[in-house]
């Protein structure tokens, strides 16, 4: 079988969410070809975007344990070893990953952070009886998992005055939860993997997967790339990437909760994260983000309607923001900007951990499906994916010149005055604010653009340029006009995300 016109590599990865970059990223230590395929016109274009952004261990982990609970047999009880593996993969590079970032990896990559201080909070009797759940495990696990603190009513109301004034006791923790932007963690690791030798490429759904004599054949949209190994990193497309390979073992179920956006005019309305003890399938948390409230409030309800099916339902809206509401009643519908739905993704086969392993048809094909939560322990899998790929045949030799730092774009409404006379004197286009829900300069778009943002979700993801209140309906006829120009396209030729969303059916869209 001859191929015309293909691209070569030793690795191609399918998926350019947080599993795939930081996969690439960590190839990209070596000298090796690796490429990453994607679907959507951006990185982050899956669940990597539509998740809440918290990195956590400690108290928030357990709370995790219990959730966890609803894949136990029934009847259960809720103990440490039942709740708590040690030998799973989920397990240990969450303990692991948790520590990687915070001693490191947010500096490598310039990811903008903050330490978001943990309250959970009891108010009658049964959540004070989840509380003491949360005591006990805590405490088997030992460490950091214990690493709380009780405290009373009047504790909570000096560090959160304005949560539910009927809470009687609660559990603090002060570092446990890193509060970060997540696609900001995704394109960081694509751009600092760029840096270093990595192609990606955008628009590039996977069509199918050959053999080739000795290598493999990797069929996308924009072409095809000839590789000795593949990594399947699609996310809530993983399953049907692994049928092209030969097939599986597992099946995915996809869960989804709303996601609510608050506007930033209740900036100091709560200082960190508050929630009540998490029950099976229930969350219900609200958490200060940026100089926005973010909450996650529902049940987690299984959608047949695939990773796709992010869009939101006012019912469920309405029913999150009454429980919500019972954590911190100052909040309002009025002050919602935007919602989405967070799609989870579990495999069937073991759905409190990961798959990671060669497909049975195909030895050279190695499957990376995670469950939640992926970006914390992402670094980790990375290191343990490519050792996997070593074990079976890749030659890896280490950079001499890889580069382990990446500057983000500055931001300009984070800056002095000082810093920002300096950077408009580089050129005037800083001065000239085109979001202006987010004090967005041409300057820092052309920047987005520059490094490869060519959609407007490419440009709000680096940005923040249309994440306000008026959700883009102001600036964004303006960004179009920046990208056609930059571009050399067309304005109808600008999409939201990739293909199917041009911009024509794109303005106005949250």
């Amino acid at each position: 079988m001859k191929i015309h016109n293909v691209k070569e590599a030793d690795v191609v990865i399918i998926g350019a969410g947080v599993t795939g970059t930081a996969i690439a990223r960590e190839l990209s230590r070596y000298d090796v070809e690796a490429v990453v395929v994607e679907k959507g016109g951006n990185v982050a274009y899956g669940a990597s975007k539509a998740t809440l952004g918290q990195i956590y261990t400690g108290l928030n982990m357990v709370g995790s344990m219990v959730l966890k609970s609803i894949v136990l047999p029934p009847g259960t009880p809720l103990t440490a070893s039942a709740l708590h593996d040690p030998t799973k993969m989920m397990t240990k590079w969450c303990d692991e990953g948790f520590w990687d970032w915070d001693r490191g990896g947010f500096d490598e990559l310039d990811v903008r952070h903050r330490y978001s201080p943990l309250l959970v909070l009891a108010k009658d009797e049964d959540q004070i009886k989840d509380i003491e759940t949360y005591v006990r495990l805590g405490e088997s696990v030992g460490g950091i998992y214990a690493d709380f603190k009780r405290v009373d009513r009047q504790t909570i109301l000096t560090l959160e005055p304005n949560v539910n004034p009927e809470v009687v006791t609660g559990l603090y923790a002060e570092n446990h939860v890193i509060d970060i932007f997540p696609p900001e963690v995704v394109i960081a690791l694509s751009e600092n993997a760029v840096q270093n030798g990595v192609k990606f490429y955008l628009n590039a759904e996977v069509t199918g997967i050959v053999q080739k004599d000795e290598h493999q054949v990797v069929q996308t949209k924009s072409g095809p790339i000839e590789t000795k190994f593949i990594i399947n990193a699609a996310g809530g497309w993983a399953d049907r990437i692994a049928d092209m390979a030969g097939g599986r073992d597992w099946e995915l179920q996809y869960n989804k909760t709303p996601i609510i956006i608050l506007d930033r005019r209740l900036k100091g309305l709560i200082n960190g994260t508050v929630r009540w003890p998490n029950k099976p399938g229930l969350i219900q948390l609200v958490q200060a983000r940026e100089d926005n409230i973010v909450i996650d409030c529902g049940y987690y309800e299984i959608t047949h309607g695939g990773p796709a099916d992010t869009g939101s339902i006012a019912e469920n809206v309405r029913q999150s923001m009454a429980m919500a509401k019972t954590l911190v009643p100052a909040i309002s519908e009025d002050d919602i900007i935007s919602s989405f739905n967070g799609v989870r993704v579990f495999n069937t086969r073991d759905p409190g951990d990961h798959i990671v392993q060669f497909s049975p048809a195909n030895p050279k094909f190695l499957n990376v499906v995670p469950r939640l939560p992926g970006i914390i322990g992402a670094l980790p899998m990375a290191r343990h994916v490519v050792g996997m790929l070593t074990d079976v045949g890749l030659q890896l030799t280490t950079k001499t010149d890889f580069n382990p730092y990446r500057n983000a774009i500055p931001t300009f409404r984070y800056l002095s005055n000082e810093a920002r006379n300096r950077l408009i004197a580089k050129d005037p286009r800083y001065g000239r604010v085109i979001c202006q829900c987010e004090t967005v300069t041409e300057g820092e778009i052309l920047d987005a653009i520059r490094r490869g943002a060519t959609t407007l979700d490419g440009v709000k993801f680096r940005t923040r340029a249309s994440m306000g209140r008026c959700q883009g309906n102001f600036c964004g006829p303006r960004i179009a006009d920046i990208l056609a120009r930059e571009l050399g396209q067309p304005l109808h030729a600008i999409t939201k995300k990739g293909e199917d969303s041009n911009y024509s059916y794109a303005i106005g869209a949250a």
